[in-house]
Order: C-alpha cells, then structure tokens, then sequence
C-alpha cells in the first residue's frame, strides 16, 4: 500500500531527477532559457503546494510535466498580451513620411488591434505562438497536446478569422 504524500527530501531528489527533462520541454516550448528557468521554478512552487497528494514518482512526473505545460501556456499567453499592446508601436517607419502616411499607418495598425482583440482567445494564442513566438507546427502541437494536422487546421482557422475581422474593421471606417 502507497502512502500519500513526498516529504522535503522525497520531493528535492523527485524534483532533481526531472528538472533537466522540464528544462528541455521548457526551452522546447518557450525556445528562451530564462523563461524555461523562470517556468521550471513555477512549476516546483507549485507541486510544492501539493506535495501532501502525490502518490508515485510516476505521479509526480506526470504532474510535473502537466504543470510545466499550463505555467509554459500562461507564459506564451502574457507574451501574446504584451504583442498586442506594443502591436502599434512596433510599425515600421516608412522611407517617405508625409502626414498622410502617417495617418494612413496608424489607422491601419489600430484596425489590426482591434481586429487581434476581437479574435476569440484560442486563436489569438495560436497565431501568437506561430507568428510571434515562432513557433513550429510540432512545437504547438506538443504544448497543446494535439497532433499537427489539428494546429494547421487551427491556424487556418485563426487566420481566416482575423482577415474576416480586419475585412469587418476596414468596412466599418
């Protein structure tokens, strides 16, 4: 009969035996050693919170690596927050600025963020990773826990989603 429960010891070794796998699926997914770093802390803190209701090493393991992927999607979720804010700010300057330009420029970058705001939160994370993490089709497929064809479906989806947005923006003006 297993007791529940790793005490501080059971817990350090556990945790030392899957860190460097965590730390690889982090990078994998984060493809930024400090985010990975800052993910595998989180995700510590939070088993350590719940040591008291674990029953295995397998468990553990498993509940490591599910943790690591929520703290990871969290992660690429305030990513995706923080584009959106600096989406305006981060236009290319033209070569030839003139007040028209200009003007024509903003106008077309907020109607991309309201159109990015508008999109449904699961696109938006999708296109994110993609587009602005980099992302690879295997890379989302193993943070989502989906297989490829599923993220290239969804991805075509998203982008379908945020032209149509765009198209209904531009019409509105």
């Amino acid at each position: 009969m297993t007791t529940l429960g790793f005490g501080r010891d059971r817990f350090e070794r556990s945790l030392r035996q899957v860190r460097p796998r965590l730390l690889t699926v982090g990078m994998q997914l984060l493809a930024n050693g400090y985010d990975a770093e800052d993910a595998v802390q989180d995700t510590a803190l939070k088993l350590w919170g719940v040591r008291q209701r674990i029953a295995d090493e397998a468990h553990f393991v498993r509940l490591a690596q599910s943790v690591l992927r929520h703290v990871c999607l969290n992660m690429l979720r305030q990513r995706a927050l923080h584009a959106t804010a600096t989406l305006a700010e981060d236009a290319e300057p033209l070569a030839f600025e003139t007040p028209h330009t200009l003007l024509v420029e903003r106008e077309r970058a907020q109607c991309v963020q309201r159109a990015w705001s508008e999109l449904p939160q699961h696109y938006r994370l999708l296109l994110q990773m993609r587009e602005v993490d980099r992302l690879s089709t295997p890379e989302i497929a193993a943070l989502l826990c989906t297989s490829e064809a599923n993220v290239r479906q969804r991805l075509s989806r998203a982008r379908k989603a945020m032209l149509a947005q765009i198209g209904r923006q531009a019409g509105a003006q």
